[in-house]
Parts: structure tokens; sequence; C-alpha cells
């Protein structure tokens, strides 16, 4: 049995995209070992936040669904050269994670609900445990057989508790939390080390940038 088929789903109707519930409860938000030196200093102290339900993309947006919205768009330039309509959107900037969550009739999660989906129950490190795997994600490095964006979903030994896919690596992705001037990025992308894919690290970027690994998922209430 695979993961995702532990958490109830549905199909967005819009852009056809499963989502995953994540049930109202108690969950770990932050590092939990912030008082130790295994923490960095862009992670927030831990506490437990209490949620309500919501669902949330199964994986990141994809290609192929990001140009049902924006058909110019061109992943080429993200992923040597080469077409790759089940990578993940690549370069994106806020204001399009934003609106393309809209035209499909979801928003981007907040913070809180980002670590909700990746970490579940638990008080993991990553989605899958404690230890870190570079076999688990696309990182950087060799041992997950990519220079560039995956395909989504290639990992399934990644997934988190709910089963939601690659929220480790593959493309940052953006929340709807900001901070102050800027907004955050969250799991880290195919250039991160294991600190910068964490579940609890945070990137404050300007929402303005189109950074190659830059991508989104999106939640829906």
């Amino acid at each position: 049995m695979s993961k995702s088929s532990l958490a109830p789903t549905i199909l967005n109707e819009k852009d056809q995209t499963l989502m995953i519930l994540i049930d109202r409860g108690k969950y770990l938000f932050g590092e939990k070992e912030m008082a130790t030196r295994k923490a960095h200093p862009n992670e927030q102290n831990s506490q437990f936040v209490t949620l309500s339900a919501f669902y949330i993309d199964r994986t990141e947006t994809t290609v192929a669904n990001f140009k049902k919205f924006q058909p110019r768009y061109n992943e080429k330039p993200y992923a040597d050269g080469k077409p790759c309509p089940q990578c993940p959107a690549m370069g994106i900037e806020w204001s399009q994670a934003h609106k393309y969550c809209k035209w499909a009739g979801k928003r981007l999660p907040n913070e809180l609900e980002w670590e909700a989906a990746a970490r579940g129950n638990s008080t993991f490190t990553w989605p899958w445990g404690n230890d870190y795997l570079p076999q688990n994600a696309n990182t950087f490095g060799k041992e997950d057989g990519y220079l560039f964006a995956a395909p989504v979903a290639s990992f399934p030994m990644g997934a988190s508790p709910f089963g939601v896919m690659d929220m480790s690596g593959n493309v940052w992705e953006w929340v709807k939390t900001e901070s102050k001037s800027s907004h955050i990025v969250k799991g880290g992308g195919w250039t991160s080390d294991k600190n910068q894919s964490k579940i609890s690290f945070r990137n404050s970027v300007d929402a303005k940038l189109k950074n190659p690994t830059f991508g989104f998922r999106c939640a829906r209430s």
C-alpha cells in the first residue's frame, strides 16, 4: 500500500490535479532542535499549532498544467534545453503562483499548512524521517540521478506521511506567508543541501525573483 492511499483525495476540476486531505489537528511547526547547534538561523522555534482541515496538491504544479494557464510558458531553459511536461513549473515568481492557484479555484498554502502536509503528525526533520537520505529527494549531488529538475513524484520513498510528494527537493515552493517585505519559499530545490531541504527551513526572498529552482503547489480549504 502506498503512502498516498492512506489519506483521502479529491480531483480538482479546473486543472485535474489530485489533492490530498490534511486532517484538522495539531501539528509541529518549526525546528524542534532550535536550542541546539543542529538548527539553522533560517528556522523558527518549534511550536504545536492547531489547523483546520485543508487539501493540498499531491505534486508540485507541472509544466503541462501551468501551460493550460499560461500557454507561452517555456520550460526548456530550466530543463537542459529539453521539453519536460511532467517536470515542475520552474522559474516562477510569487504572483504567477498566486494567479495560477486562483485560476484553478485554489490558493497557495500558508507556511503552517505546508509544514503540516510535509511532516504529518510526526516530528520528522525531512518528510520521510529524521535521517537525511539523498536518494529520497532531488537535491544537490549525484545520488538522486538528476542534474536538473525531475518529473514530479519521481521519489515515492520521499513522500510525506500523508503521501504528498517532493516536499523536499526538486523545486523550492512558494507559500502564502510573507516575511516583512519578502516572501517565503520552502522545501529546497535540486541545487539545495540537506539543511535547505529540511521541512523547517525557510528561505526569505523577493517575491519577483524568478529563480530556475522556484516552483509551487496549491491548496484548497
